[in-house]
């Protein structure tokens, strides 16, 4: 079937959709400079090569005409407030409905295969219609498709839906082009349908975590309003839409292995990539490094990315085995092998990892015992159960962890040397959390991550100080101790505003150690420098911000008026930024007496 025979002659914007992807020019400049200066600087960036100039000025609408707070902080109250708009425009947006559902499978595959959301919204940004598959986890992407959530710039700040509303033309956002830091790891593109007189009918949307296939779902929208606009047979003949589809280059999305729980570096990805090609051959794997930068969650990250993950994975604490228990815990035992045996016996560890993965962690601290013991099975992948005649054969992978050092530990004799290259098929290093390139986007998702599991999350606000101290920890507990570390600092805070006061203490002293006079200007509020003013760190726009403010009001003891005199802004701009630092609290007069 020539697919020519159902177009119109004069609808030659079907044959640009198609050729869209290559017309289209998406480049993102250096978004991530530019958000975090103005994170500091709370100015939008004039740089003309920071990024485009539809991010400059919608960043600009959100924080001069919404006046949003920059961060992971969302209008709440207004993200499900539903909006009554007018009959006719309820009829448009009802019918352009009606004729996504009947776009076929076609294009319902399309969105999975992409792993790609489509959203239809009314003029106002409020959500009409959820098609394609959900892939998203995080609790704040699952509240935005529930019925009326809200995607106007007032509310999210710029994205790709609700600036199409507001500009009346399609566009597309992606990563930290968003003014809302919970939308970075996405991709969010909007195009406006508009009836004759240029009035909106509807927006249609993709959101995508993923940006590998950004152009070519730019492209798969502008051919999809195309339809809905001129309602070309297209639209009921599931063939044409297959030929149709067929002409846009489309690569399809990889989807990280089972985790949504975070977005890997380049870095981890590759060494990811690694232990597959590795489990393919069957190679033991020895994972090293500190204690706490996440040997179990590479774990899994590896079970999920290779040719076992529907296998089971069976973890073995190998310091916390009694002697006595060694050979009943790993093989099992028979029915009545033993006083106290269970009656139908019980299968071993290596029976459970049958086909899948054997987790042996800690292994530096195994006793010499279970050394011998483990060597044995290894060796010829069979084993017998305590009380049993007979060998059982399995398949596993073994994975082995430590943060000892095993060839001191060979050398030593505390170490099985046969055991030791046994176990040792192929190593893969983590790298401590203080000297990966990744550091500061690994705290802000577990900081994002905890504070999306808090009973109440958009009341929540912290002080920037407090995110510059976690940045600069040099955290000798990795990733552990910073899940404990914000954990703790969250659900003890006193206040809705999270300020120097709330860290635990025994995190200010260690940053105090490595960095000589912080721990005591993060507990004292009273004359300082700036948090930076330290050797070997240069100031941010941020720390000189605080220390004339501090200065200012120290000056002024107190008078509020008088110090947004000397610092020339408003008293209400003041306000807002002794809120933003959390220097409310403060008795600036005393400050004034002890200075």
């Amino acid at each position: 079937m020539d697919i020519a025979l159902h177009l119109p002659h004069n609808v030659k914007i079907i044959k640009e959709a198609c050729s869209f992807k290559t017309a289209l020019e998406f480049e993102v400049d250096r978004p991530i400079q530019a958000w975090r200066w103005m994170a500091q600087s709370r100015c939008v960036p004039d740089h003309a090569d920071w990024v485009r100039a539809e991010v400059t000025e919608s960043w600009r609408r959100c924080l001069e005409d919404y006046q949003l707070p920059l961060g992971n902080y969302v209008r709440w109250d207004h993200l499900n407030t539903a909006t009554d708009p007018l009959p006719a425009f309820c009829n448009q947006a009802q019918r352009i409905s009606d004729m996504l559902s009947r776009l076929g499978h076609q294009f319902d595959v399309f969105l999975k295969e992409a792993g790609v959301m489509l959203v239809l919204t009314d003029a106002h940004g409020q959500l009409l219609q959820v098609l394609g598959e959900n892939p998203f986890a995080s609790p704040f992407m699952r509240s935005l498709y529930e019925k009326h959530s809200r995607w106007s710039e007032t509310v999210l700040g710029n994205n790709g839906i609700g600036t199409a509303a507001q500009l009346k033309k399609p566009i597309a956002f992606q990563g930290m082009e968003h003014f809302l830091s919970l939308l970075h790891p996405f991709t969010t593109v909007g195009y406006p349908l508009l009836d004759q007189d240029d009035n909106i009918q509807a927006v249609i949307g993709l959101i995508s975590d993923r940006q590998e296939s950004m152009n070519s779902l730019f492209a798969f929208l502008h051919l999809l309003c195309v339809l809905l606009n001129t309602n070309l047979p297209l639209t009921q003949n599931p063939v044409a839409q297959a030929r149709v589809l067929e002409k846009i280059p489309f690569k399809l999305a990889k989807k990280p292995p089972s985790q949504h729980e975070a977005a890997m570096s380049e870095q981890l990805t590759a060494l990811v990539d690694k232990a597959q090609k590795l489990q393919q051959h069957k190679i033991p794997i020895l994972i090293t490094g500190e204690s706490g930068v996440g040997k179990d969650h590479f774990v899994n990250l590896l079970k999920h990315a290779g040719p076992r993950k529907s296998q089971p994975l069976i973890a073995i604490n190998c310091a916390s085995i009694p002697h006595d228990l060694i050979e009943s815990e790993l093989f099992g035992y028979e029915a009545g092998s033993f006083t106290g045996a269970r009656s139908a016996g019980k299968p071993g560890k290596f029976l459970l990892a049958d086909k899948g993965i054997l987790f042996l962690d800690e292994i530096g601290d195994m006793s010499l015992d279970l050394q011998s013991t483990l060597l044995r099975v290894l060796e010829t992948s069979e084993f017998t159960p305590v009380g049993g005649s007979k060998p059982i054969k399995v398949d596993v992978q073994i994975v082995a962890a430590t943060n000892v050092p095993l060839l001191e530990a060979v050398e030593a004799g505390r170490f099985r040397r046969d055991l030791y290259y046994r176990l040792n098929g192929a190593q893969i290093h983590l790298p401590p959390l203080r000297e990966r390139d990744d550091k500061l986007g690994i705290i802000h998702h577990i900081l994002q991550r905890e504070l999306a599991n808090l009973p109440n999350p958009q009341a929540i606000s912290i002080c920037p100080s407090v995110i510059a101290l976690i940045e600069q920890h040099p955290w000798p507990g990795n990733i552990r101790q910073l899940i404990n570390v914000i954990r703790a600092t969250l659900y003890t805070a006193g206040d809705t505003l999270i300020t120097r006061q709330d860290l635990p203490l025994d995190f200010v002293e260690e940053l105090g150690k490595v960095m000589p006079g912080i721990a005591n200007k993060a507990l004292d509020n009273g004359p300082s420098y700036p948090l930076a003013a330290v050797p070997g760190r240069a100031m941010t726009l941020e720390d000189w911000e605080l220390h004339g403010i501090k200065a200012s009001l120290r000056e002024c003891a107190g008078n509020i008026s008088l110090a947004a005199k000397n610092l020339g802004i408003t008293r209400t701009t003041l306000y807002r930024k002794i809120e933003r630092f959390g220097l409310d609290k403060i008795d600036w007069r005393e400050h004034s007496k002890a200075g």
